[in-house]
């Protein structure tokens, strides 16, 4: 199923501090593989995030990025390779992920945004495809796609009662429960609330995102979360995919690229 109303979106504009001392663009980490003859076939991990959409029926997507990541354009190129027209905007100023996302505010107005990080592996592989499912059974605003954890402290918990999404977290230090969104549609409405709150809150300079009290690694910068979170408390229609026998891996970070190489299954795509 395709629709020409639907767009990935993509940000890949962070300066990866998490990775330090690694001077070298995160998403481009062979981290992915494939069974291959005679052993396997190494892949950056943004190839993943891309092939992932092109499952779900996205035929075009945009990649946000920074100056300092050419390196992601020259391999990603048009991105038609991975089943995907990509198309580019570039962040001068790395400002958190909700200021990446919202970048593109002008440029998808109208149409439904499917959201995937390019630096985190789930499963199952039709994750991205159900999750389309239930935001245009329910006529959702949003909607998450939500995968079991034993990380949810270091991620982005949600509670959820049926499809009905009642709360998101952001690294809180008592998870709630055991599970984190690892990826995100929404329509106009939520993009729209997402654009307004954010002007609002970095022209207050306190967009710590921390709907539950809880502090952020980088309290200055906004956090996606919390809007998440605002959206349920402003009645917006916010759902959820829930994947219980999935798995999902932030492989951004030095804690998840090891918890990713002691669990090689994971890292195998359509094994």
């Amino acid at each position: 199923m395709t629709s020409t109303n639907l767009v990935g979106l993509v940000p890949a504009a962070g300066r990866g501090t998490r990775m330090a001392p690694l001077r070298y663009p995160k998403e481009l980490l062979p981290i992915v593989y494939e069974p291959a003859e005679g052993g396997a076939r190494l892949r950056p991990v943004a190839e993943y995030a891309l092939e992932s959409l092109a499952g779900a029926g996205v035929t075009s997507a945009i990649l946000v990025v920074a100056p300092w990541k050419l390196e992601v354009v020259s391999y990603i190129g048009d991105g038609r390779h991975l089943g995907v027209d990509v198309a580019y905007l570039f962040q001068e100023e790395a400002r958190g992920l909700p200021c990446a996302l919202d970048l593109a505010h002008g440029w998808t107005r109208g149409r439904d945004v499917m959201f995937v990080m390019p630096d985190t592996i789930f499963t199952p592989s039709d994750a991205l495809s159900r999750l389309r499912d239930v935001y245009e059974r329910t006529g959702a605003d949003l909607a998450l796609a939500v995968f079991p954890t034993p990380d949810a402290h270091r991620l982005g918990p949600v509670v959820v009662h049926g499809d009905r999404v009642h709360r998101v977290f952001d690294k809180p230090a008592d998870p709630p429960v055991m599970n984190t969104w690892g990826a995100a549609i929404w329509g106009d409405a939520f993009a729209r609330l997402l654009h307004e709150e954010l002007l609002q809150d970095i022209g207050r300079g306190t967009p710590d995102g921390s709907a539950d009290g809880t502090v952020n690694d980088a309290a200055s910068e906004p956090v996606l979360g919390h809007y998440f979170d605002l959206a349920v408390r402003n009645g917006l229609r916010v759902r959820a995919a829930e994947f219980p026998g999935g798995t999902f891996q932030d492989v951004g970070t030095p804690f998840g690229v090891r918890r990713s190489l002691e669990g090689p299954s994971l890292l195998a795509v359509n094994p």
